[in-house]
Order: C-alpha cells, then structure tokens, then sequence
C-alpha cells in the first residue's frame, strides 16, 4: 500500500523487476504495474480512487484493475513483459477524501490527462506516465513509474498541516515533529507534542526464520549495499520484520524526493531511509557475530495492530511515507537485504537481535521498546535431505520458501504447456480469486518440488494476493502449489492462468 504529495498526484509505477524468486524467466523482459489507490496531499489530507477500473492494454494481454474488487485495498499490481502499453479509465470513477476523524467526504474531480495514454514498460527503468486530476483549484496527478502508482495532493500553502519547524504553523502554533515531518497543533499551557512509538514484533521475527543459501553476482545491489560479505555463494538467515507504532502521532516520514532524511539507491532505482533496522546475530557470550542492517525504502501502513480508536483506513504508502498509530509496516523475508549474511559461522544457539531506529533518528516517546531478541539455532552446513513440500509443517513457519505445508492447486497439476511460452499465473491478480494472505510456488513437471527446485515462488504481488511469470520448461509439464503465508492459517488462493500470445 503506498500514497504520496500536493497537485493531487498519483503515481501508476512500472517496476522493472522480474516476479517470484528463482524463476527462469528473463528479468530484462518483464516489468511490473503497480497501482496504489490512495495518496496524501503535503497538508495531511488523504485521498482515495474509488468505483473505478483502470485498463491497461498491451502488447500480450488487457489487465483490468478493479478498485471495488476489495474496497478496503490499497494497492493492485501485475506483472507485465515490457513493450508499448496504454491505460484507460474507464468511466464511473470518483476520488474521495479520508479525513482525520474517520468520515469520508467525496470530491469532484476532474479527468485532463489523454485517455487513452500509451507509455512504454522497460526492464531495469523507471517509466512515467501523469494521469492528470483537477480536484477544485487543485491538480492532481497520477504517475505511472517504476515502483507504484500513489496519490499525491497539491493545496495552497496556507492550508496545509505539514511542517518541519514552528515558522511554517499560523500564530500560537508548534510544529510537532513525528518523523522528518510533524504537523502544527495548537498546544495549552504546559502540554507537549504527541509522539509516535515504534516497537518490533519478536513473534513475527522468530516465526518467519529460515536458513538457505543464495548466490549473488558481483554487481548485485546486495553486495553494492553491503548487504552480503562478497560475491558468490552466502549463507542467508532471512527473516521478516514487523514494526508496530504504537503510540500517541502518526510517525510521518513525507515525500522521499522532498525531505531530508532520503538518500537515492541507484542501483535499487528508489530512496532508501538508511539506518531504519540494524541486524545482529550474537553468541552465548553476548558477542556479535554477523550483522546485517535494512535500509527502509518505503514504510507504510502494512496492517493494523488493534490498537483501540486508531484510524481504520491506511493512510501511507510508497510516495507519502509512514506509520499511523495502530498500524504497523512489514518488511516480509523474502525482500533483499532482509537477512544477516552467516556464511562461515558456526553451528550452534545463537540470538537474532533486531534494532529498530537505532540512532534515534525518529522521535519517540519510548526508545526502550525498539529493541527484541530472539533465539535462533544454526545447524551444519551441508547437504541436508530435502523436506516434502506436501507434507505439514512440524513447527510454526512461514514464507514462501519452506519446504512444508503446500498443497497442489485444484486443476494444476502436471499441466501441459509449450516449451519457452510466457505463463502467468495467480489467484486475485488479477484473475482468479484470492483471500487471507496466500503463497504460491511453480514447478517443473507433474509433480510438487522444494523451493530449490522451483521455477518460482512469490508471496504477495498486489495486496496479499500471489502471481508470478514464468517460462514454460523444457519438460512441457508445470504444477502449481499453494499454501497460507502462516502454515497453520486458512486462505483462498483459486489459481487462473494465461499464456502469452506470440
């Protein structure tokens, strides 16, 4: 989910990315369409596309991104080859305004952009494409690029909330700091500014640990960030982590292009936050042993922690960054960087440590809470006997990498296909259906295979729902498996697939 600035602007994103992880298809020949449907002015107000559906046509196939599918949704995406596309907005569409207490204002917009709009997806660059709003005197534009569609709202400067220091607030008003941006609030004698609070969730952490080996080339943007020891084969404990604000203020972090506190990853092609989560892997002696570190690149509003009289609808995303109070971000395990490199260490009980805001870059009213540590076991390296990827999970885990608790999608197994054809499958991306939070692997031939083996496993492509490109194998025979995030959680994940058109 990911918002963002003032005109009112919106960002449609192409990301130059391949899906899944280990695919055999090739990453120079896809691109990924994110759309975010909701965006923030620099005033605070938030902004939602609603009873729309977005065509986008290209060279393969038409994706129809329906805003109603699940109203309470904030992002839908697909990945695409690259080539010549156009998008089209269908009529019928509305923006409304998601105001601080909750209510929901609807706004009379106005469409100026061409419709239809053609735009080229390219592998490995940003492309962008203004979908142009007017909301009263205000413009609003959608971007189509690499990374996501957001919102993003432009007002007259009187009128906005934002700040970052006392002389952008009216007389008698303080600007409150919650992040690199605060918001002018008229403070009574002797009060202070409410803060946000972020903690971490050690059960997130401890439940999603896995062990495994990956290769990294030398130009790999792993090594360039110092992600990984070197080039070549590493050992990667992966993980994820969750970050709940917990607070009394939203933790507001802004534009990534407009506040200090970014720096631009041109390898990544995104700003990085640097120095948001610090990694430490430490022995029975309290002595660290590997370290790893994330550098944030979008927080957002993830999922609600039921925290009582917090907002309901999310409000950051990608473009316009930050936490609520009662919401929480989620860097998931499978994303780069999201590990301690322990190649070379040795087997035994170790503690995984997890520091969130370390430097006290953000203010907090309690930095006492930023810090959790969790045990973690490391066995020997080696070649172990491969785990039967249909049999149950003996202990809590998640991710799309274990090797336990799929099972083979209805009407996908041992399907026949055409060598080296272009496949998409999903369920909810955005044929199909999807519910809960599910997984999804691919393998070659008519039967289920280990996340080594895999021509690909993805976790959420648009929202919570799974799609992944791939070539057909050699074999001319795929199978799907699906599976809940949480081994032990219900979900819906109806597969539907397409080939690509020659």
């Amino acid at each position: 989910m990911k918002l963002s600035k003032f005109a009112l602007f919106g960002m449609i994103a192409l990301a130059g990315c391949s899906a899944g992880g280990g695919g055999t298809e090739a990453e120079e020949d896809t691109g990924q369409i994110e759309l975010n449907l909701i965006g923030a002015a620099a005033s605070g107000t938030v902004y939602r596309l609603r009873d729309g559906i977005v065509m986008v046509q290209g060279p393969q196939d038409t994706i129809f991104f329906d805003t109603e599918d699940d109203p309470n949704r904030a992002r839908l995406s697909a990945d695409v080859p690259t080539g010549s596309y156009y998008t089209f907005l269908q009529e019928g569409w509305r923006l409304e305004r998601l105001n601080l207490d909750n209510t929901i204002e609807p706004v009379e917009a106005q469409f100026l952009s061409p419709n239809p709009q053609w735009f080229n997806v390219y592998a490995d660059q940003n492309t962008l494409v203004p979908l142009r709003f007017r909301v009263g005197g205000d413009d609003v534009v959608l971007d189509r690029g690499s990374f996501d569609i957001v919102i993003e709202v432009e007002e007259a400067p009187s009128t906005s909330t934002l700040c970052t220091d006392d002389s952008e607030c009216g007389p008698g008003g303080t600007c409150c700091l919650a992040g690199f941006v605060g918001t002018c609030t008229q403070l009574g004698e002797g009060e202070a500014c409410p803060l946000p609070d972020l903690t971490v969730s050690a059960d997130v952490a401890q439940f999603s640990l896995s062990i495994d080996h990956e290769s990294f080339p030398a130009d790999s943007c792993a090594i360039v960030e110092g992600c990984v020891g070197g080039a070549g084969d590493r050992r990667l404990m992966r993980f994820s982590t969750e970050t709940p604000n917990v607070g009394e203020a939203d933790m507001i972090l802004g534009n990534p292009t407009d506040v200090d506190g970014f720096e631009y990853s041109a390898c990544h092609g995104h700003y990085h936050f640097e120095g948001y989560a610090r990694y430490e892997l430490l022995d029975g002696t309290g002595a660290v042993v590997a370290t790893g570190h994330k550098q944030a690149f979008c927080l957002l509003d993830s999922s609600p922690v039921g925290i009582p009289g917090s907002p309901s609808t999310s409000r950051f995303h990608c473009g316009f960054q930050g936490i609520q109070r009662g919401w929480s971000d989620v860097y998931t395990s499978g994303l780069d960087c999201q590990w301690v490199d322990i190649t070379g260490v040795s087997p035994g009980d170790y503690f995984l440590r997890i520091t969130i805001n370390a430097d006290r870059t953000l203010p907090e009213s309690d930095y006492g809470n930023n810090t959790i540590e969790v045990p973690v076991t490391i066995p020997e390296d080696g070649p172990t006997e491969p785990g039967d990827p249909l049999s149950a999970c003996s202990d809590p885990v998640g991710g799309e990498w274990r090797d336990c608790g799929w099972s083979i999608a209805p009407g996908y197994e041992a399907v026949a296909c055409d060598p080296n054809t272009v496949i998409t499958v999903g369920c909810g991306c955005p044929s199909g259906t999807c519910g809960d939070d599910p997984i999804m692997r691919v393998c070659d031939g008519p039967a289920a295979c280990t996340g080594a083996e895999a021509l690909s496993s993805v976790d959420d492509a648009c929202g919570y729902c799974p799609q992944t490109q791939f070539v057909c194998p050699e074999s001319g025979v795929y199978t799907v498996l699906v599976a809940s995030y949480d081994a032990t959680a219900a979900f819906t994940c109806d597969v539907s697939a397409t080939v690509a058109t020659p």
